[in-house]
């Protein structure tokens, strides 16, 4: 017995010279102590979060171990931030349980030794200190070593102990003070993205739409982010091709609460979404953000490159529909107008009496405040144009004088206001036509007409085109 009692010593003795460092120099700030967290995701394919956590520490050199920190985080982005704190050094623990790690940790420590009767199959638990765990566990019990035992070892969860789906950062501080201290952790995880995405209701009869704007979050990483605030960012952030070296993009102007609008930073655009929301893993999320009625809108139609301007050109175009296009201004009369994010604007034709129609959808760019947003939507039926080549002329080997008529149709009740968009290779002149067109840039020019219902109307005109030097 006085035998045991010294080896177990000797062994305990062991245990707590290799061990970690005293309990005093180290705190573990689990889950309890996350106050709030910040998700800002950009359309690039990864997300920052900023933390806010808040705990005792103590005056002097200390290790601090930060827990339910997001599996996925990029270790060399993170940032831990605090007043009279100074870093020293960091490491990451793994999210995996690891049952020969989570030994590891419980080394030197109590924990619990279950065996259960074979004659009753009732279970009997005992205090137990864990001495070693290669090759096999070793426990003290009360007065004795169990170098065999015929049981299972229970241990305590602690705020320190590893979570599936959840990594764990090791700091190395140095603390100017003691108290309660909040302090700011920030880092970069892959795997998410957003995307904007706009839902319109055009009302033909009052010429206005009605808006809804979403932005979807897409969550692929093995991460659930719960009761975040969530804001995303419009622009391409640059970073490294290697993720172990990457150039973080940190978005330094805090969000008033009085005004959830985007704001401006270092020419990238920061969209405010959401005070509360969370993100599963592998979910993807639909947030509401934009949320217009009667907005003022203007119909027209477009055609593009009606005619083919080389010699192998066929003579005659057939009857093809033009393009339906819905632009209205990215304003709101007496008020403030966030700028609209890049995204995917689908359009339904509001149908009093029966089910709304599917018009079309189109990507449409980031517009600022005041700009216009054209969306273009697909061809129609009832505005519709046919071409010809009348005449062709070559004046030298690189250069040819050509005719064309292009006639627009209107089979529907209402007036179509039609624009007319024509490319041209080289140095190029339209000597004579019956319409005037403008230059849009160097190789398009530009007619415009109003198509009366049920009426036709045709555009003639003579270019001249020189494709040589």
């Amino acid at each position: 017995m006085e035998m045991r009692n010294v080896l177990g010593a000797a062994v305990v003795a062991v245990v707590a010279a290799s061990g970690p460092a005293a309990a005093a120099d180290e705190r573990v700030w689990g889950a309890e102590t996350l106050e709030s967290r910040v998700l800002t995701v950009y359309a690039d394919g990864f997300a920052q979060v900023e933390e806010t956590r808040s705990g005792d520490l103590p005056k002097g050199t200390l290790r601090l171990r930060i827990g339910d920190v997001a599996s996925g985080i990029v270790p060399e982005s993170a940032i831990l931030r605090g007043d009279r704190l100074a870093v020293k050094d960091m490491s990451i623990r793994p999210s995996l349980v690891d049952p020969h790690a989570l030994l590891v940790d419980a080394l030197g420590k109590t924990v619990k030794a279950v065996r259960t009767d074979p004659r009753t199959g009732e279970d009997k638990t005992e205090n137990a200190i864990l001495l070693v765990i290669d090759p096999k566990p070793i426990l003290r019990i009360g007065d004795r070593i169990e170098v065999n035992y015929p049981g299972r070892i229970v241990l305590p969860a602690t705020p320190d102990t590893p979570m599936p789906g959840a990594a764990q950062l090791d700091y190395g501080l140095e603390s100017a003070g003691a108290g309660k201290r909040a302090l700011t952790l920030q880092y970069l995880v892959p795997g998410m993205r957003w995307q904007a995405d706009y839902a319109a209701v055009y009302d033909e009869s009052k010429g206005q739409i009605a808006l809804n704007g979403w932005i979807g979050i897409s969550n692929g990483t093995d991460d659930s982010f719960r009761d975040v605030q969530l804001r995303v960012v419009s622009g391409n952030v640059s970073r490294v091709a290697d993720s172990g070296d990457v150039t973080a993009f940190r978005a330094k102007a805090a969000m008033a609460d009085e005004a959830m609008r985007p704001q401006a930073i270092s020419g990238y655009r920061l969209y405010p979404v959401s005070k509360s929301v969370s993100i599963d893993a592998g979910e993807r999320k639909q947030v509401a953000f934009l949320d217009r009625a009667a907005i003022p809108v203007k119909r027209s139609y477009r055609i593009v490159d009606p005619v083919g301007v080389f010699r192998s050109a066929p003579g005659f175009w057939p009857r093809r529909g033009a393009f339906l296009r819905l632009a209205f201004d990215n304003a709101v009369a007496g008020g403030v107008t966030p700028p609209m994010p890049a995204g995917v604007m689908r359009v339904m034709a509001y149908r009093p009496t029966e089910a709304d129609l599917f018009l079309g959808e189109d990507h449409i760019d980031h517009t600022p405040e005041g700009a216009q947003v054209v969306a273009q939507l697909g061809r129609v039926v009832d505005v519709a144009y046919e071409a010809s080549r009348l005449e062709y002329r070559d004046i030298s080997r690189s250069a040819s004088e050509q005719r064309f008529t292009v006639t627009l149709f209107n089979d529907g009740e209402r007036p179509a206001e039609v624009e007319v968009a024509q490319t041209f290779p080289g140095q190029w002149t339209i000597f004579e036509e019956d319409a005037t067109h403008t230059r849009r840039d160097a190789q398009t020019a530009v007619w415009k007409a109003v198509v009366e219902p049920r009426q036709r109307t045709t555009i003639t005109f003579w270019v001249r085109i020189s494709t040589g030097s």
